[in-house]
């Protein structure tokens, strides 16, 4: 669980390590399974995969800061008393998965609007890859100390103890494994999702299932989350509330999706 590995006399992050592996993995699978459904180019799934990624970066790194700028001005009595330093911190100190799917689907479907590349189509190949790197991306968040679980009673068979130099979580405290349990989750999803996009005649179940299983998980995840700094608002963390939305947004792509595969079938 050590943050950082020692290459070339330097220390590189494995989180950051990871992202960049999580990216390549996730651009592999869109092509291949550009090439093998071939409901979209491999060229235009490739450059919209890029622009996809600029936009999930933008909104990765402005979630967080747009939401707690927002608190803080809700309470500033309470935070006027925090050190400048900690404040930033709790401001901008990570980034958010959430953000970073919200800005990519921004971008993705604005640019496939403006050059007229079908959106379900790239959405399809790209729910498969986005679990994958995802997961992958998890497994940085366990050696990097974030995403942490609640406290365990020593000796418990899904708790890890982080050491003394962790980045993020409180070490020699046995925690809850959370990133590599949504990892796990995320690993059997992407798989999931990869057969059914090899074996559906047309592409819109595999983005629905995504926007309605990943939200789900994510909701009942977040109840076993130990690192705080995240946010609750009443009895429900930020992220819970995204996943709220993300799935309704779910339920509304699924039955546009339907709807469509069925006005196509009385059309022939």
């Amino acid at each position: 669980m050590n943050p950082f590995i020692h290459m070339f006399g330097r220390a590189i992050p494995v989180y950051g390590l990871l992202l960049v592996v999580a990216a390549a993995a996730a651009w592999f699978v869109i092509t291949l399974l550009a090439k093998k459904r071939k409901w979209i180019s491999s060229s235009d799934a490739s450059l919209v995969f890029l622009i996809g990624i600029s936009g999930g970066l933008v909104g990765a790194i402005l979630l967080r800061p747009l939401i707690r700028i927002v608190e803080v001005a809700i309470s500033w009595e309470r935070f006027a008393v925090v050190p400048a330093g900690i404040l930033l911190h709790y401001i901008f100190g990570e980034i958010v998965f959430y953000g970073g799917l919200i800005g990519g689907l921004i971008a993705i479907v604005l640019f496939c609007r403006k050059f007229k590349i079908g959106i379900v189509a790239f959405f399809e190949i790209a729910a498969p890859a986005l679990a994958l790197a995802h997961a992958i991306g998890r497994i940085g968040c366990f050696f990097g100390g974030c995403c942490y679980g609640i406290e365990l009673p020593h000796g418990h068979p899904l708790s890890i103890v982080y050491p003394p130099f962790s980045v993020n979580a409180p070490p020699g405290v046995p925690l809850l494994a959370i990133p590599l349990i949504e990892a796990s989750y995320l690993f059997v999803l992407f798989i999931v999702l990869t057969i059914l996009c090899l074996k559906v005649k047309k592409p819109g179940l595999c983005a629905s299932i995504y926007l309605l299983a990943y939200p789900a998980g994510r909701f009942v995840l977040e109840f076993f989350r130990g690192d705080i700094i995240r946010g609750n608002y009443g009895h429900l963390t930020t992220s819970q509330y995204i996943s709220f939305l993300i799935f309704a947004f779910g339920i509304i792509y699924f039955i546009r999706i339907l709807r469509i595969n069925s006005r196509q079938a009385h059309e022939k």
